[in-house]
């Protein structure tokens, strides 16, 4: 992978990294882990970039609360980036995904 590949966005208009700013926490490092994860399964759209970018937004939020001491800041916006994080795209379980293609097969070879 070049230096390129790996600076660039995701999505369009998707900044997972400030530049020149390393990664300052564990939740952010965990929320662009989410993100790549979802990026890697072709489960991200366009559209989707507001909501990867709120999510890395609340994931600065939660450690910021944490590093002022304002426990209930830090609860309010983790709860928010929990909400966020169920509104993206999720991954379908694998044995659900081969039990749908099989029907899909099944249907296809009935038809």
């Amino acid at each position: 992978m070049s230096d390129a590949d790996e600076t660039a966005p995701t999505l369009p208009g998707l900044e997972l990294e400030t530049p020149g700013v390393p990664v300052t926490s564990a939740m952010r490092a965990a929320v662009v882990a989410t993100i790549n994860a979802l990026h890697d399964e072709n489960l991200l759209e366009p559209r989707h970039a507001g909501l990867c970018q709120l999510a890395l937004e609340l994931a600065d939020a939660v450690t910021a609360g944490r590093r002022s001491g304002r426990a209930s800041a830090a609860a309010m916006a983790a709860g928010q980036l929990r909400d966020t994080l169920l509104a993206l795209p999720q991954p379908v379980a694998g044995d659900v995904k081969q039990r749908f293609e099989d029907f899909v097969d099944k249907l296809v070879s009935n038809g």
